[in-house]
């Protein structure tokens, strides 16, 4: 075969499976045609608005000046207020209006933080205007109600329009009033669960992520009732309220591909760690392998296979145009109804339907899709590659030498490029592994990783932890932004002393600093220590009001012959130690500290041991009637079975560590039973008084608790009585006053104990309900005999408020004689008999 005839045949081969490729192209780019523009995109279903809002913003043009006040529960940086302005700006540009926005930062609070914050925020707000306004604008759920609760207060005779709220009963009982109109929309979640039951059709569970603040339990409702119309699933919800950081995302990763997830609103836990949004996205994106659906979305965020996405800018808009209308005197708002607002779409992500290989053909016919037509490359790679071969084959034998140095040449320099990018990227990966991204200080793994090398060549060194006391608060009242500036402003000043003193500073928690010192002893009277003290005790000035910050350290040294770790960890001794003595205070660390925290410790672990072990039992010491000497009473007293530690050690214990709520219900439970055993013999019965602490004071089912224990053993109420202390009377609040108000009205006695040994004002005996005043065996000790007026006055004025006295700490014959002349009520002391055990009363 010559030359040309070879060229012949490879042309006519070349024209051959030209032509098969073209019929294979046709083919494709019809399936693509079929398969990729049945679900239409996103972009084709957007209406041109441009003529309909000239005409509107030519009818606004002559609307006189007006000032208008836009109120949003959504923070500043969340994009729904951002897009919801935006709205708004967009509307009023180019006329007479002066638009004020105040966004409240009530959101993600719980309903019952949020109102008295409210008001006062108003209040403040509105005094500081100089004009009042003519509209109000209300963006959420949360905004209209609480500007419902108080427009009376607030917004008397002032037009609102509402936007964006979901509760159709909220809307529906705003619209009454004939001031107010707006736009509501509603959740449609249950559009979101038929597609995803659609999409995933082995599914069998339907589970939920949200949390405890206003917005997460609305979703939660909205969840639980679209539970009834699917009644073959099991509905789940995972409450991020409920559950501490670890909890959670073992929670993620039990979520398996069976499971259908929809995040709805999630951003606070147990612990009370605040996730940003971003961040709660990306975490819940990296612990589960299944796809994740959105809840009343602003966009489809990047990584969920989709859900329900609501255009809060459209519906701003037409909030703004209504109000406009209403303050032109165009429309009569009494007369305006609110209408239901459609700004949204069933929105999804083509590319993440394709990572879990989800078939489009199942999405419901009004869904649309956020990335557009499809790219046939990535649907139909391997086809155009089995395609392609024999051309690319041919292609590399033909231009393989021409382009290989060119190709030799590119790739050296792609590769250059790449390893300048990745020592680059393996650098900024390092310092953010040895750096807080706030501060810029060295974080916490980094400071205690590395104390041997920064203490190389120095024998003396000093260590000081330092924990800010109220950035909590700050962070609450004044947000988040807030106490980064301020951390911030710290760490600038650590880094100063870290030039001038050759400290080591590190961020070593949320609100701690690791502050060490090479080659310094430091002392209470040092240098070092007063500029530590300067650069946490600062002032922070937010809206014009200053807020003073504290905080607690603890310090200590070495000469060497520690660990530097142990050393670390004596210094947060003394901060616990400081702490302890109401904060706001440095303090040194010494082998007391220690030994009292091993104490503590050993405590600790008896009462956990006891717990578990049911180790507690009770004691009863009697009450005896001064004119009859006849027991009336006893009182109960805790004790640990088999152990020599006293109340007086483990009880304090219990309290500051939180474990005074598990022993009261344990001494309800064990004295009521008593209680049912003496009944059931047939003895009478005469009351028991049983301890109770200040810290109780917010355990919410303890009155519960109590009652239910009476009516299960069917002890009358009047055969308990409760003792509670003087710092009680310090806690004047509404929780205290609800819980005693239900335990009198329940018919129990409240005893006040110990009086005598703390302010003992009879100002504030009136606030509780008491029954009875029992005077501590300190004043028996001091005062029967060398100052006996001072006892019979005391009795007396007792008397006068109409309460019964019982005197405690009576051991004497002569006592119980003068108490008796003193009209003293009751006694109880080692006279009449000590704390004995319930088997040995007779």
């Amino acid at each position: 075969m010559g030359k040309r005839e070879g060229n012949r045949l490879l042309g006519l081969s070349l024209l051959l499976a030209g032509i098969v490729f073209l019929l294979i192209f046709v083919v494709l780019s019809l399936r693509a045609w079929k398969n990729y523009f049945q679900v239409k995109p996103k972009e084709w279903n957007s209406i041109t608005r441009k003529e309909k809002d000239v005409e509107e913003k030519e009818s606004l043009a002559h609307l006189p000046a007006k000032n208008i006040l836009f109120l949003s529960s959504y923070d500043s940086y969340d994009p729904v207020y951002q897009k919801q302005l935006e709205g708004l700006e967009d509307v009023f540009q180019d006329t007479k209006v002066h638009l004020d926005s105040l966004n409240l930062h009530l959101y993600q609070s719980k309903a019952a933080e949020t109102e008295d914050a409210f008001l006062a925020m108003m209040q403040s707000y509105l005094a500081k205007k100089a004009l009042p306004y003519d509209g109000i604008l209300l963006g959420d759920d949360r905004s209209l109600e609480l500007a419902m609760q108080f427009k009376d207060s607030l917004f008397p005779d002032i037009p609102m329009i509402f936007f964006s709220v979901h509760n159709m009963v909220l809307a529906k009982s705003a619209e009454q009033n004939s001031l107010v109109s707006g736009f509501y929309c509603l959740p449609n979640l249950e559009d979101t669960v038929v597609a995803a039951t659609k999409l995933q059709d082995k599914a069998k569970s339907i589970i939920a992520i949200y949390d405890g603040s206003y917005f997460g339990t609305a979703a939660r409702d909205d969840f639980q009732s679209v539970q009834r119309n699917f009644p073959d699933y099991r509905f789940a919800g995972i409450d991020l309220s409920q559950l501490d950081k670890e909890q959670f995302l073992q929670s993620l990763k039990d979520i398996g591909k069976e499971n259908i997830l929809i995040y709805m609103n999630a951003s606070e836990d147990k612990d009370g760690n605040i996730y940003p949004k971003e961040q709660m996205e990306k975490l819940i994106l990296k612990e589960v392998n299944t796809p994740v659906y959105g809840y009343f979305m602003d966009e489809n965020y990047p990584g969920f296979i989709g859900g329900r996405v609501f255009d809060y800018r459209s519906m701003a808009e037409e909030a703004a145009r209504l109000l406009g209308s209403v303050l032109s005197g165009k429309v009569e708002i009494s007369k305006e109804p609110m209408k239901e607002d459609s700004h949204s779409e069933l929105l999804f992500s083509k590319r993440i339907l394709s990572a879990y290989h989800l078939s489009l053909k199942r999405l419901p016919k009004d869904a649309v899709l956020d990335d557009g037509i499809s790219d046939l490359w990535t649907e139909y790679r391997e086809i155009i590659l089995i395609v392609l071969l024999p051309f690319w084959v041919l292609f590399l034998f033909s231009f393989a030498f021409l382009f290989s140095r060119m190709r030799s040449k590119k790739l050296f320099r792609i590769l250059e490029e790449e390893n300048d990018h990745l020592a680059v990227e393996q650098d900024q990966l390092s310092h953010r592994l040895r750096y807080d991204y706030l501060t810029e200080l060295l974080n916490r793994q980094t400071a205690l990783s590395s104390m041997e090398e920064l203490l190389k060549g120095h024998t003396d060194f000093s260590c000081v932890l330092v924990d800010i006391d109220n950035l909590k608060e700050l962070n609450e009242l004044r947000g988040y932004e807030t106490g980064d500036l301020y951390l911030s402003a710290v760490a600038n000043r650590l880094k100063l002393m870290e030039k001038e003193y050759g400290a080591v500073a590190s961020r070593y928690g949320g609100d701690e600093f690791l502050i060490i010192f090479p080659g310094a002893i430091l002392q209470s009277n040092s240098l070092e220590v007063g500029e530590i003290q300067s650069a946490f005790y600062r002032s922070i000035t937010v809206s014009e009001e200053t807020v003073y910050m504290k905080a607690s350290g603890g310090i200590a040294y070495s000469h060497g012959n520690e660990n530097p770790k142990e050393v670390v960890l004596s210094a947060g001794i003394a901060l616990a130690a400081a702490k302890s003595k109401g904060k706001n205070h440095f303090v040194f660390y010494t082998d007391e500290l220690r030994y009292k925290k091993e104490k503590i410790n050993q405590i600790l672990n008896m009462v956990e041991k006891a717990i578990q072990e049911n180790a507690f039992y009770m004691v009863y010491q009697p009450q005896v009637e001064c004119k009859s000497r006849k027991i009336v009473g006893f009182e109960s007293l805790l004790r640990i079975r088999n152990e020599v530690c006293s109340p007086d050690q483990f009880i304090p214990v219990a309290e500051q560590y939180g474990y005074i709520t598990k022993l009261g219900k344990i001494a309800v439970e064990q004295v009521v039973r008593q209680l049912a055993r003496w009944k059931d013999e047939g003895r009478d019965l005469c009351p028991i008084s049983i301890n109770f602490s200040s810290y109780q004071i917010y355990d919410d089912d303890f009155v519960d608790f109590l009652l239910y224990q009476l009516e299960r053993y069917g002890i009358p109420t009047r055969y308990v009585v409760l003792e509670i202390t003087e710092s009680i009377l310090f806690e004047e609040s509404r929780q205290t006053k609800a819980v005693f108000r239900r335990l009198v009205d329940a018919g129990i006695e409240l005893h006040l104990d110990d009086f005598g040994t703390g302010y003992s004002s009879f100002a504030y005996l009136p606030y509780i309900p008491l029954n009875t005043v029992k005077m501590d065996k300190s004043i028996v000790d001091h005062f029967l005999s060398a100052n006996g007026d001072v006892v019979r006055n005391l009795i007396s004025i007792v008397h006068d408020l109409g309460m019964v006295v019982i005197v405690e700490g009576v051991e004497e014959e002569w006592q119980y004689e003068k108490l008796n002349e003193y009209g003293c009520d009751i006694i109880q002391g080692y006279l009449f008999g000590g704390p004995v055990l319930a088997t040995e009363i007779n």
